[in-house]
């Protein structure tokens, strides 16, 4: 209400507005008194509803500000962490997943793992070489032995060292657990008390102490120092000496695992272990139709090159020697097929990693043998 509609009231109609609006002292007042002391009162009244207003305004914008940051901060609170809980979680169950799916035959057709399997073999006076072939199956009964210690459970080789030449756990004893990790087939261990008896077990290992073995092994015994010259670290190199590798393997006595140990040899040479590769190597004698011309003619793959001294070499999978300089000679068969051979290196500090692809393909045609009449052949060796 304006001043202008304040003077056209009666005294007594602005005195009871006055009564109204709590206004002290209006009955005293005159006319021109009242109508200023109520344009005050309305004026101070509209400036209060106003601020008001604005309180209300701002608390609620106060108020959603809040809940915005509040929704902001748990976002950035909990979706990364999440993020990176669940990558962890992923990388260590595939650290501690010791299955390899499928292994690979001797003519590269994959095919299912029909058993768990570990084998021993012997590199030198102080180093074994432990290979496995482990299916997912059984590392799902282990999870479900082991329950709700599988958590905390780590996979391990358990090194034994046989007593009287036994070739039961029960006569063994435990020198001690070696940590491994999935994603790998093989693993290095080295051993000082030669000429002893070894033998392991794969299994998880819980944190109370419990062992949940997967498979056993053959047992070895690495000769004494200086009694063989080393073996190359490469399976490559083995097809040139195997007779001595799978003796020294426990090969050649009856025992158990000595069937696995042939089957890896004939897998990772990718051919049987049968008289033909023995003359073919120079391991045996005169081929048994001494009617027959003897001739036979094979080769080789040599890769051979250099990277830093303390950097990892693999190659397709499996390590490779390194020289102190850093350089490095693999041989190998060269199947009758194309064969891609992927070469990673590893930097030292675990952050440079390079990668070489070798692919090649041999291709052999032996044609039908003949026989030349025999006047004719004399005639040749005459004019000759």
């Amino acid at each position: 209400m304006s001043r202008t509609e304040l003077k056209s009231k009666t005294v007594k109609e602005l005195g009871q507005k006055a009564k109204v609006l709590g206004i002290t002292g209006y009955a005293s007042m005159r006319k021109p008194a009242l109508v200023t002391a109520l344009v005050n009162k309305l004026r101070a009244l509209k400036a209060a509803k106003t601020r008001a207003k604005t309180r209300i305004k701002n608390k609620r914008s106060a108020v959603r500000r809040t809940n915005a940051n509040v929704s902001t901060s748990l976002t950035n609170i909990t979706a990364i962490p999440l993020r990176a809980l669940v990558m962890a979680t992923a990388e260590k169950k595939r650290l501690k997943d010791l299955s390899n799916g499928p292994a690979f035959s001797r003519n590269g057709a994959s095919k299912r793992l029909t058993r768990d399997r570990v084998v021993v073999l012997v590199r030198d006076s102080y180093w074994i070489q432990v290979c496995w072939e482990i299916k997912s199956k059984s590392v799902a009964r282990a999870q479900a032995a082991l329950a709700h210690q599988w958590h905390a459970a780590r996979p391990i080789i358990r090194l034994y060292e046989v007593q009287n030449d036994s070739q039961q756990v029960h006569g063994t004893r435990v020198l001690r657990d070696i940590e491994i990790h999935g994603g790998v087939t093989n693993w290095y261990i080295d051993v000082d008390r030669t000429p002893t008896p070894y033998q392991v077990e794969i299994g998880y290992l819980a944190d109370t102490g419990e062992f949940h073995p997967l498979c056993r092994s053959n047992a070895v015994t690495p000769p004494a120092p200086g009694s063989c010259d080393a073996t190359d670290m490469n399976w490559d190199e083995i097809a040139k000496d195997y007779k001595r590798i799978f003796a020294l393997s426990g090969g050649d006595t009856d025992g158990q695992g000595n069937q696995d140990l042939k089957d890896l040899f004939e897998q990772r040479l990718q051919r049987p272990m049968s008289k033909s590769v023995v003359m073919k190597h120079g391991l045996s004698g005169q081929d048994e139709d001494d009617s027959k011309l003897h001739f036979e003619v094979d080769s080789e793959l040599i890769v051979y090159g250099n990277a830093e001294p303390d950097a990892t070499v693999t190659m397709a999978g499996e390590p490779v020697k390194l020289a102190k300089d850093g350089s490095f000679t693999i041989r190998m068969d060269l199947p009758d097929r194309r064969k891609v051979f992927p070469l990673v290196a590893h930097g030292a500090d675990g952050l440079r990693e390079k990668t070489v692809v070798i692919s090649i393909e041999r291709n052999i045609k032996i044609l039908e043998p003949t026989l030349k009449d025999r006047i004719a052949a004399l005639r040749e060796l005459r004019k000759g």
